[in-house]
């Protein structure tokens, strides 16, 4: 029986690629549980503005309201225009 050696590697190599390979793993895992918290902290921080943001527009809609009505109450106290005499 001929058995060709020339492809085979040693153990402890095989072994240093699998421990490589594992510790690469880890790391993306790692960055994987990291992007994963920040994406919710993303979307936490988002929805915070987007509330705020709602209430903004409550108040900027109240503001024009009063605004309107204090406008209106001006109008009712200045005297009243006089026709242009031809």
């Amino acid at each position: 029986m001929n058995i060709q050696t020339s492809n085979v590697r040693p153990v402890s190599a095989i072994q240093q690629e699998r421990q490589t390979i594992e510790d690469e793993k880890a790391a993306l895992q790692q960055k994987v549980a990291q992007l994963t918290q920040d994406k919710t902290m993303l979307m936490l921080a988002v929805t915070d503005m987007y509330e705020k943001n709602l209430k903004l527009e409550e108040k900027n809609k109240n503001v024009m309201l009063a605004t309107t009505e204090v406008y209106e109450l001006l109008l009712t106290l200045l005297p009243e225009a006089e026709e242009p005499e031809e």
